[in-house]
């Protein structure tokens, strides 16, 4: 398993984000949005200078995650920034755009399936392959949903957001066993449902390593990704704290479980 965590989760500025994936032992990351703006609204030469600073840190940009098929994105603009987001794949050599399910002109399976062919052609074209996060309140709320739309397409896999599935009412555990022949990435986070708010990996109810256990009978090869999103909690607590606590508990897991983690 390769291991990455998402940039603004883990620190607002490139500089402290880059900190964070350091106190953590890690060198991949996962970008949406430096100094709290997406990566769409810099110009290439701002991206240029990003990639300078990273390049000199030995990080590397595993993923670039765009808002292309988000919910209410009209449909010429959806257009436009996959176009964007494949130049800045290119700009920060990275070889994986996430994207979601709301694609095509009309929000229904056919029109979908049209758009996303055509993206999936594109991308494969530049080099880079795709993946689709089940969101919420989109067309595909479950990794299931996002294996049916995939039809024989194969520049295309799936980022499987345990929570996003759990908050349509979907089992963690069966969503991931009806889909996991093409999830080869997880966003990983943790919740207290009782008390409604995110918890430190390990510590809420979605049992993470009854998860990690799975993924490692599985002989799961692809990436976590650290998604926390503890900040929302409004703890008084810095991102890196937060992180950092989810990080020890996360080696912790993978630690009893005898999981290896790859460069």
């Amino acid at each position: 398993m390769r291991l990455s965590a998402i940039g603004d989760e883990i620190g607002t500025t490139l500089e402290e984000q880059i900190e964070s994936l350091k106190l953590a032992h890690m060198n991949k990351i996962e970008i949406r949005k430096i100094n709290d703006k997406y990566l769409w609204e810099f110009t290439e030469e701002e991206l240029k200078e990003f990639k300078k600073i990273l390049d000199k840190e030995n990080i590397e940009v595993l993923t670039i995650d765009s808002p292309v098929g988000k919910k209410p994105i009209p449909y010429s603009r959806k257009v436009e920034l996959f176009d964007i987001y494949l130049n800045i794949c290119k700009i920060f050599d990275s070889k994986i755009l996430r994207i979601f399910s709301n694609l095509g002109k009309e929000i229904n399976e056919d029109s979908i399936k049209i758009d996303l062919h055509r993206v999936c052609e594109k991308a494969e074209k530049e080099g880079i392959k795709l993946i689709m996060e089940n969101e919420r309140a989109t067309f595909a709320e479950s990794p299931v949903d996002c294996l049916r739309i995939f039809g024989n397409e194969k520049n295309i896999e799936i980022v499987y957001d345990l929570e996003n599935a759990f908050f349509e009412g979907h089992d963690i555990f069966e969503s991931y066993e009806k889909a996991k022949e093409k999830i080869t990435y997880i966003h990983l986070r943790d919740f207290d449902i009782k008390g409604n708010k995110y918890e430190y990996l390990g510590e809420g109810d979605f049992q993470i390593e009854r998860f990690m256990n799975i993924l490692k009978n599985d002989g799961f090869n692809g990436v976590i990704s650290i998604e926390t999103h503890l900040p929302m909690n409004n703890s008084g607590k810095s991102k890196r704290e937060l992180f950092m606590k989810s990080m020890d508990n996360f080696y912790n897991i993978v630690k009893r479980l005898n999981i290896a983690i790859t460069e």
